[in-house]
């Protein structure tokens, strides 16, 4: 039987994990910022973002699709989308 402890343990693990996808999201972002700002490139594409969006909404397919939680996940992911660009802009001012 699990416990509270132990569910509590496997949470703190996805956070772990959660951080360390950041962190190479982070990598890779500032990696493709550097390539567009080298190549002159617009640095916001609305299109891409929402490509991203709906395909990370998408990933949560099958029977047990749940509309609340597909909101809720779209709601995070473009926060990450925000909040990355206010990093890379400060990191990276256009200047």
């Amino acid at each position: 039987m699990e416990t509270i402890a132990s569910l509590r343990q496997e949470i703190d693990q996805v956070h772990k994990e959660l951080h360390d996808l950041l962190l190479r999201r982070r990598d890779l972002t500032m990696a493709v910022w550097k390539i567009k700002k080298e190549q002159g490139l617009p640095f916001y594409s609305p299109e891409r973002e929402e490509q991203i969006l709906k395909d990370f909404v998408n990933l949560g397919t099958g029977p047990s699709k749940d509309p609340l939680f597909e909101e809720l996940l779209k709601n995070v992911m473009e926060s990450i989308l925000r909040e990355y660009q206010t990093y890379l802009n400060a990191k990276y001012p256009l200047k």
